[in-house]
């Protein structure tokens, strides 16, 4: 089972390519360029590294949300054209899973935290033995209170601190202080498609691949634009 995963949801970007679930090359990216510059290059790069084809590709696996609107809307329509063009099925990942999976060899809880702006971030906690990861909780854009009071229920029941990971780990230390967090290793604490690509293999395992054309964008909240809309309307 050949993946290849792509990750645009925040301002690295990367592309990976998995065998069987071994990652056999990756490509990561934090230049400023645009991800429309950069993923095709990146995912040309990381197949010929490997001396294969996109028809040689079993499952094309994109972040799909939460992150970058833009960011995600270009991995999107690159999965979909490769997937549609090849007839081949897609993974739709959760941003904050792929990232969790950074930290698959830690023991403990794992927060994935995201920087939604205006003091919110996109969220959600998993739970490693070391070698499996589980979800606790559901993809959610809450405020930084609200996630500090979820951290400290973790901590009191387990007695250990909470692992972050993600863009918006920096600013949770920074609000919460480090009696109830630390921080992935610097270079863990972002996103990487080879967590893209372990991810999509769990939804392959478990049957929940889906369609070029079933792949849509997880925003989890309305955009700046739309939400200043329905408060001057009086909706929000």
């Amino acid at each position: 089972m050949r993946i290849l995963g792509f990750d645009t949801s925040a301002k690295a970007a990367s592309v990976a390519l998995s065998e069987d679930g071994k990652l056999i090359s990756e490509f990561y990216l934090d230049s400023g360029f645009t991800h429309s510059e950069t993923v095709l290059p990146m995912a040309k790069a990381v197949l010929d590294a490997a001396r294969i084809t996109p028809a040689d590709v079993d499952l094309f696996a994109v972040n799909c949300g939460p992150g970058s609107f833009t960011g995600l809307r270009i991995g999107i329509a690159a999965v979909k054209a490769l997937g549609m063009s090849l007839n081949k099925p897609c993974a739709a990942v959760s941003t904050l899973e792929a990232l969790a999976y950074n930290m698959q060899s830690f023991s403990g809880i794992i927060c994935a935290a995201m920087d939604a702006r205006c003091n919110q971030v996109y969220t959600a906690f998993f739970e490693s033995d070391g070698e499996n990861i589980t979800r606790l909780c559901e993809d959610r854009a809450v405020s930084t209170d609200v996630l500090f009071e979820d951290i400290k229920k973790y901590v009191s029941e387990t007695g250990n601190k909470v692992v972050l990971v993600g863009d918006g780990a920096n600013l949770c230390r920074r609000k919460f202080g480090e009696e109830f967090v630390k921080i992935a290793p610097s270079q863990l604490v972002l996103g990487h498609a080879s967590g893209t690509c372990v991810a999509a293999q769990k939804l392959f395992e478990n049957g929940k691949t889906v369609s070029s054309g079933e792949l849509v964008p997880n925003y989890l909240r309305l955009a700046q634009a739309e939400r200043e809309k329905l408060q001057k309307e009086g909706k929000l």
